[in-house]
């Protein structure tokens, strides 16, 4: 009898500390003609809460893509990233740089898996693959040993954040 009601408050204690995941799924962004940002809407299972999700190019200057940002932005606010932002010459662990893919993951100072919370949410991102490109911008500012970001696949899971 005891060991029947361990059991049920070992499982009713597991239960209490489950997530709710919201998004489940790899991204595949190429550079394609025109380096777009990938975006998609992602609802909390229950349907009270909302936001946007997106992977951002951020662009050198001269042009090329250095850098993406993972956004997490609520409606009507897609240019608010609740996961921080961004000020010139620091570095961000939901900001993806050429010069740490360049450098290797295993280097960089956030690695290849990104733990972000936000807002009651948290998002797990794994880089799984990447390709660089050379040559940033034209003209007399062209620099053609620079690299550029020409693809990237990421694994994003979403999941309610325990309370």
């Amino acid at each position: 009898m005891l060991l029947a009601l361990l059991s049920i408050l070992v499982v009713s204690s597991a239960e209490s500390f489950a997530t709710a995941t919201w998004f489940s799924q790899r991204i595949e962004w190429k550079y394609g003609k025109e380096g777009l940002a990938w975006k998609t809407t992602i609802k909390s299972p229950n349907g009270q809460s909302e936001y946007q999700l997106a992977l951002q190019p951020l662009w050198a200057l001269e042009g090329g893509v250095v850098a993406l940002e993972i956004v997490v932005a609520r409606p009507g606010q897609p240019d608010l990233n609740i996961l921080g932002k961004r000020e010139k010459d620091v570095e961000y662990p939901f900001v993806i740089t050429v010069e740490e893919l360049e450098n290797g993951l295993e280097h960089s100072k956030f690695g290849a898996v990104r733990n972000l919370e936000a807002d009651g949410i948290a998002l797990n991102v794994k880089i799984e693959h990447f390709r660089l490109g050379k040559g940033v911008g034209s003209g007399s500012i062209y620099c053609s040993k620079c690299k550029n970001l020409q693809e990237l696949s990421v694994w994003i899971t979403v999941e309610s954040k325990p309370e």
